[in-house]
């Protein structure tokens, strides 16, 4: 590359990163959606996607387009909290788990939390697991509370139908079990789900839950830049209890200031005990 294709890149760039941080200022400011500390490739890569499918050709007429169509902001909204999940995902980490509920915490019902719980097939994979794993009356006391950020994930959550290719982590048993199948979906049971409560909850803004017990947050970090990492864990560590058991994605780590506090269980798992 010569010096003056170099130097017109570098100025792209450099445009396109000042108008990605006024277009997270417009939203925060507009909808109060904080993701000025996401990671910025990410962030970039998602936005780039809109305007590349023809909403907008600079970041200019997409400001233009938001003003113009506020529902834009949701389709914004969308392309930059892409939810991915499935029933059991990585079936290792809820085996380590069912054996850490039968063995340590089986004596009296326990609160869970999955934060980030998108679509809440975490949440009824867990509560699952309690079902299968603690007496009947330990089952009935306990709680899971599953939150996200996105108010449109946490109704589908609540409505607890799924197609077929979401349950393929459930053995047959389990799926007999616990689901039934009407219109084509398969539709949680009301045991399961009485158990979970469904709540709006921005990690980044709001205050945490307290006394928990088992805290999922999986796949969240990977979006959040170093600074964020930190804050957002301080929050996770106040929620959960001594002894208590936290399970974060295959590709995160514990930020370095807390790694002290908790003790790895496994390998390859994540899932790490508060000391």
């Amino acid at each position: 590359m010569n010096v003056v294709a170099r130097t017109l890149q570098n100025q792209s760039s450099r445009s396109s990163d000042h108008g990605l941080t006024l277009l997270l200022e417009k939203v925060y400011a507009e909808k109060g959606w904080d993701f000025r500390n996401y990671k910025r490739t990410t962030l970039s890569r998602r936005v780039s996607k809109l305007l590349n499918a023809g909403k907008a050709s600079s970041y200019g007429e997409y400001f233009d387009l938001l003003d113009r169509d506020p529902s834009e902001y949701y389709r914004l909204f969308s392309a930059v909290t892409i939810k991915v999940s499935e029933f059991f995902r990585e079936p290792e980490v809820f085996e380590s788990l069912s054996h850490i509920i039968r063995t340590e915490l089986s004596g009296s019902p326990i609160k869970a939390w999955c934060c980030g719980c998108a679509y809440g097939e975490e949440a009824y994979s867990l509560g699952i697991l309690f079902s299968e794993v603690m007496p009947a009356h330990i089952f009935a006391g306990s709680r899971i509370f599953s939150t996200d950020i996105d108010c449109e994930a946490l109704e589908q959550a609540r409505r607890a139908a799924y197609r077929e290719e979401a349950l393929s982590n459930v053995p047959d048993g389990l799926r007999n079990k616990h689901f039934v199948q009407a219109d084509g979906l398969f539709k949680v049971g009301m045991n399961l789900r009485s158990l979970i409560r469904f709540g709006t909850l921005d990690i980044i803004q709001s205050p945490s839950i307290k006394g928990v017990s088992i805290l999922f947050c999986r796949n969240l970090f990977i979006y959040f830049n170093k600074a964020l990492q930190e804050s957002v864990f301080q929050k996770l560590d106040y929620a959960l209890k001594p002894g208590g058991m936290l399970v974060m994605g295959k590709a995160e780590v514990l930020p370095s200031s807390y790694a002290h506090k908790y003790a790895a269980i496994g390998r390859g798992l994540n899932i790490y005990r508060k000391l």
